[in-house]
């Protein structure tokens, strides 16, 4: 039951959304070898990091929340 001025679950899905960018780090194939990339939401790259720690705070340092891809 909502009491008046509290959120659903639809409601703070959205916040979260609009609120915390997020970003994917997800293992991919380079020339060198295994690599980590950081992407968008929509599945833009936007870089290659040789470990997945890396990749991670990287996205971090940008105001990103990021979620690993397995």
């Amino acid at each position: 039951m909502n009491t008046p001025g509290s959120k659903t679950l639809a409601d703070i899905n959205a916040i979260m959304l609009t609120t915390l960018p997020i970003a994917y780090v997800k293992q991919v194939a380079t020339e060198k070898g295994k690599g980590y990339a950081v992407c968008t939401g929509d599945g833009t790259q936007l870089a290659i990091f040789a470990t997945q720690d890396a990749a991670y705070f990287a996205a971090k340092q940008h105001d990103l929340e990021p979620m690993l891809l397995h």
